[in-house]
């Protein structure tokens, strides 16, 4: 009854006598041969589900209705019937606003709508918005073997523990809590390893253009982070790095279905975002100051790969890994031209022949020049060639990383330990982005209308 769906790319690199279904991949006895695939397009329809009222039989588009039978268990009734009964409409107890506080979403929400009744002090219209932390986790990040292999033995961590937050926005309107924005963390606290410790690093961030009103909206989104920047770095964090990355067409971070005229934005002016406000962050002294990665790491001096902070799912561990690989390949091959240069030496002392001696020699000195040469050209500033390849891709990403510093260099030598007032709070659905993105693809959770969205 199971199906089993491959895309054509994957399927040809199936083996040729097909795949195993049993739980034990090695097991031949359950085998599902390639000739017993059908090829089929993936254009199947799924029509938005109806309702159908208990009492006038009509059908209602449960989208529409804003019907969930795991929310209103009773039965669905119309609008219409329930006027001409006058039954109540019943409570949905599953609201963001019943969800407890934490300090955290206490504190973003308060300096959200003080933000918001500040800005509409002359206005007739009321606008709430409700922030809750939806998650809270202990992880830890495993560092990639080829850093692992090479850096352990020097003193580099196998891991760093960090804490994962999921904090969401919601407004209310025309009476319904709407999900408009969401947030996924990593804090990595006092008592974690260098270089890692005193550092957040903003995971993923994505939002959907419902808030109203619209002139507000970025900056709303600019004080729920700064907000968050504000609270870390009052509780002792040091450092905070964005990755500026806009999702690829097609590709959702946390909200599933994007409205299809809100537009992606281009990397240019994504980065002017984050310039924008974290220049904000500067003038309200949220924020000391803010780098690229390339200033960040030349102002630190930074000569060794084990300097950089590690972070999971961030684009850096994998380039690290890059780097070692190039750098033990360049060596591998440094190492065997010379020893080819030396067996042609040998050859040469035995047949006598001075003037080839003199040759080969000039070739084993060429040798050892083109390789300095080399490093010259890759800019060799550091006597490490790993740190030297990252840093050309620093330059290369420069204006895709941002560093940010909270408290001074000097401020942060005095600091006390950091302690979280807030407990760990588990949810399977909110711990990470993909478990809350799979389930709402599953379930047609789409944020592609404002209708939908409710």
């Amino acid at each position: 009854s199971e199906r089993y769906t491959y895309c054509l790319k994957c399927f040809d690199a199936l083996p040729p006598e097909g795949i195993s279904l049993s739980e034990n991949p090695n097991d031949q006895s359950n085998m599902a041969p390639k000739d017993k695939f059908v090829q089929m397009k993936n254009n199947v329809i799924d029509y938005e589900p109806f309702e159908v009222c208990k009492y006038c039989h009509r059908k209602w588009h449960r989208i529409c209705a804003l019907y969930d039978k795991k929310v209103f268990p009773e039965g669905f009734i119309c609008d219409t019937c329930r006027k001409e009964k006058n039954y109540p409409k019943p409570e949905n107890r599953f609201m963001a606003k019943r969800l407890p506080h934490n300090k955290l979403s206490q504190f973003l929400e308060d300096r959200v709508n003080t933000f918001l009744k500040k800005a509409l002090s002359n206005s007739p219209e009321q606008y709430e918005v409700i922030i809750r932390t939806l998650c809270v986790q202990d992880k830890e990040v495993e560092v990639k073997p080829l850093m692992k292999s090479k850096y352990g033995p020097q003193g580099f961590p196998d891991r760093f523990n960090y804490r994962t937050k999921a904090v969401f926005a919601f407004e209310i309107i025309d009476g319904v809590e709407v999900c408009f924005f969401g947030l996924h963390v990593q804090e990595y606290g006092s008592n974690c390893k260098e270089p890692n410790a005193r550092r957040v690093y903003i995971a993923y961030l994505d939002s959907v253009h419902f808030f109203q009103p619209r002139e507000l909206r970025t900056d709303v989104y600019h004080e729920i982070l700064l907000g968050y920047l504000d609270y870390v770095k009052r509780l002792g964090y040091t450092m905070a790095h964005i990755w500026a990355c806009p999702p690829s067409e097609g590709d959702d971070y946390i909200f599933h279905c994007h409205p299809p005229e809100q537009k992606i934005p281009k990397p240019k002016r994504l980065q002017d975002w984050y310039k924008k406000m974290l220049e904000k962050g500067v003038t309200e002294k949220t924020v000391v100051e803010f780098k690229d990665i390339y200033k960040q790491a030349r102002d630190d001096n930074l000569t060794t790969p084990m300097s950089l902070p590690y972070f999971e799912g961030d684009f850096w561990p994998n380039v690290i890994e890059d780097c070692i690989r190039e750098a033990g390949n360049e060596e591998a091959q440094r190492r065997k031209e010379v020893a080819e240069a030396d067996e042609e030496d040998d050859d040469i002392f035995q047949s006598g022949d001075n003037g080839k001696k003199k040759s080969s020699k000039n070739k084993k000195n060429n040798l050892k020049k083109n390789s300095k040469m080399n490093k010259k050209k890759q800019g060799n500033s550091t006597g490490n060639e790993v740190a030297d390849k990252l840093y050309s891709q620093f330059e290369k990403h420069k204006e895709v990383f941002f560093t940010i510093r909270l408290v001074t260099q000097q401020s942060a030598l005095s600091l006390p330990d950091i302690v979280d007032p807030d407990p760990l709070m588990a949810s399977d659905m909110m711990d990470g982005r993909d478990t809350f993105l799979t389930r709402a693809r599953d379930e047609h959770w789409e944020f592609s209308s404002l209708r939908r969205a409710k």
